[in-house]
């Protein structure tokens, strides 16, 4: 629309241009002087018009929306579970929610939902629940946790999750090989989301503990 108008204003401008030139030589000075002045003043009453609606035209900037806080995107994931209480998927993204809050009784009630749910379970949502029950169990790997975790590694044993649980447990209780041999398996497997940097730190910390 703004481009319309912005064309239709230049051919009026050239219109009124051409037929100016034309007019003026056939008035006299005195006729050609008020000529001048109405084709003047109608001139900039056209781009003043146009300039109007242009201006009337251009969209508003979007306002920016303030980013949702952990609370409400919470309270957005517990509504959709209302409404589909058995989608596995949101227990499980609503399970990670609670483990970023530190709230590890929620998030194992959450991913025991998601794998009850799930037709065919997968190793995420173990060792997800491993991990919660890890540490609602004070950074213990009791026999339930110990039995999660086996089943994440005979379906993924290169589950970054697991290893890492399963690492970090050695290096707390110093069984500093042990961890080395897990961070490496998680370097060995060459999958693009692990952190390579964060684990040969943890390496070359539990190796200094050896020496």
């Amino acid at each position: 629309m703004q481009s319309t108008a912005a064309i239709l204003f230049s051919l009026v401008l050239i219109t009124a241009g051409i037929l100016y030139a034309a007019l003026r030589k056939q008035l006299s000075n005195t006729a050609s002087l008020s000529f001048s002045s109405l084709a003047t003043v109608v001139i900039f009453t056209l781009a003043s018009g146009v300039w109007f609606v242009l201006k009337n035209e251009l969209p508003s900037p979007p306002l920016a929306k303030a980013p949702l806080t952990i609370e409400q995107v919470m309270e957005d994931k517990q509504r959709q579970l209302t409404d589909s209480p058995n989608d596995a998927n949101a227990w499980f993204e609503l399970g990670q929610l609670y483990m970023s809050q530190y709230e590890f009784d929620s998030a194992t009630t959450c991913f025991d939902y998601a794998i009850r749910l799930s037709k065919v379970p997968y190793a995420g949502q173990f060792s997800a629940l491993a991990t919660a029950q890890y540490y609602q169990n004070s950074q213990t790997i009791t026999s339930d946790v110990r039995r999660l975790l086996d089943m994440t590694l005979e379906m993924d044993p290169f589950n970054e999750t697991a290893l890492q649980l399963i690492a970090s447990d050695h290096f707390m209780s110093a069984r500093y090989e042990q961890a080395i041999v897990h961070w490496t398996m998680m370097l060995d497997s060459g999958r693009l989301g692990v952190d390579r940097a964060k684990v040969i730190s943890s390496i070359n910390q539990a190796q200094s503990f050896i020496r």
